[in-house]
C-alpha cells in the first residue's frame, strides 16, 4: 500500500509569496487528508481526515477560511491537537510510503517543532515520505504550475472542476494524476 496525503495550513493574503515570513506567520497544519491506495490497482483502500487546532494562530484568518472552506467553528468543534492527529495519521499509514505532491513532510516537521512540546516525541514512528511532484511534473509537464487540487481537472480526469484546497479532495486529485500516467502506460513512480 501507499498513502497519498495532503495538508492545509494557516495562511494570510500574500503569505505564500512572502514564504510565511511576516510577523507570526507560521504554517500550522489545520487539516491532514490521506487516502490509502493499492499501488498495483490504484484502488482506494481507506480514507483519513483530521482537523487540527492551531496553537500559535488559533483564530483562522478570513483568507484561510474562504480559501479552504474550513471554518473556525469546525476546528473548534472537531479539531484535535497536532500530536494526536499526527499519531492517527502515522497509524493510518502503517509504515507505508506517504506520498505528497510537494514537500508536505517538511511542514509536518515544522509542526513537530511548533506544536509538540519538547520531550514528547510522536507516539508512533513517522512513515517514509516521498515527494512525487518533481516526477509528475517531469512526466506531465502541463502540471508544473498546478496545485495538487487542480491536477485532475487539468488532465481531464474525474474530480472537482477547480482546486478546492481541501486536503482529502486534493489527495483524490493526485490519485487521478497517477491514474492518468497508468492509462498512458507510464510508470506511476520513480523510486530509483
Amino acid at each position: 500500500m501507499i498513502v497519498i496525503f495532503d495538508l492545509e495550513y494557516t495562511t494570510w493574503p500574500g503569505a505564500q509569496d512572502r514564504g510565511w515570513s511576516g510577523p507570526d506567520e507560521f504554517r500550522e497544519v489545520v487539516q491532514i487528508g490521506a487516502i490509502r491506495v493499492d499501488p498495483a490497482t490504484l484502488v482506494v483502500d481507506g480514507e483519513f481526515e483530521a482537523l487540527i487546532r492551531p496553537v500559535h494562530n488559533p483564530r483562522l484568518s478570513d483568507f484561510f477560511q474562504e480559501l479552504t472552506g474550513i471554518t473556525g467553528q469546525a476546528v473548534a468543534e472537531r479539531g484535535v491537537g497536532f500530536a494526536d492527529a499526527l499519531d492517527d495519521f502515522a497509524k493510518f499509514c502503517d509504515d507505508a510510503y506517504a506520498v505528497s505532491y510537494g514537500n508536505d513532510m517538511v511542514i509536518l516537521g515544522e509542526n513537530l517543532i511548533l506544536q509538540v512540546p519538547p520531550g514528547h516525541p510522536p507516539g508512533r514512528p513517522l512513515p517514509p515520505f516521498l515527494n512525487i511532484r518533481p516526477y509528475l511534473n517531469r512526466m506531465l509537464p502541463e502540471t508544473t504550475s498546478l496545485a495538487s487540487g487542480a491536477l485532475a481537472a487539468a488532465l481531464g480526469r474525474p474530480g472537482p472542476a477547480e482546486s478546492t484546497h481541501d486536503a482529502l479532495a486534493d489527495c483524490h486529485s493526485i490519485l487521478e494524476a497517477l491514474r492518468h500516467l497508468r492509462d498512458q502506460g507510464r510508470p506511476i513512480f520513480d523510486l530509483g
